[in-house]
């Protein structure tokens, strides 16, 4: 299930929100980046370590309040391998959907599409990442 969005309204808002992932995951993503686009990610050029109650995490750099990923038309460069938190949003937690999303305003979301996103996240989402209220960043 995919959804196309119009980044020029919204100037990729769910780019300035902070994917946090696994150690496991973002080893993964690396790899997937790697074998889809070629570019050779460095963890600690990419990443920076988050500290949660249930565990150590990594999330993603912000620059200037965006995604490190980002392009100058503010495209994702490694869309096709992004993290599942960018691949549900607007879904930011279980019951939990973006208000602030142009497409969630406009209601171009259907219900059904929105309780999808919803169950994927309660599967796919790490455990741990889902119990956690505060991340630390380190």
């Amino acid at each position: 299930m995919g959804f196309d969005c119009d980044i020029k309204i919204c100037r990729s808002l769910c780019c300035r929100n902070c994917a946090v992932v696994t150690e496991d995951e973002a080893i993964a993503l690396i790899g997937k980046v790697k074998k889809e686009y070629g570019l050779d990610l460095e963890l600690k050029k990419y990443f920076r370590k988050a500290q949660g109650e249930h565990g150590h995490y990594f999330a993603v750099k912000m620059i200037k309040g965006q995604c490190i990923f980002l392009d100058k038309e503010k495209r994702c460069r490694i869309y096709r391998c992004r993290p599942k938190l960018c691949e549900l949003y607007p879904v930011v937690d279980i019951d939990v959907v973006d208000a602030r999303c142009p497409d969630v305003m406009k209601n171009r979301f259907s219900q059904d599409m929105l309780e999808t996103l919803k169950k994927r996240y309660a599967i796919e989402v790490d455990e741990r990442i889902r119990k956690e209220q505060i991340f630390c960043f380190v």
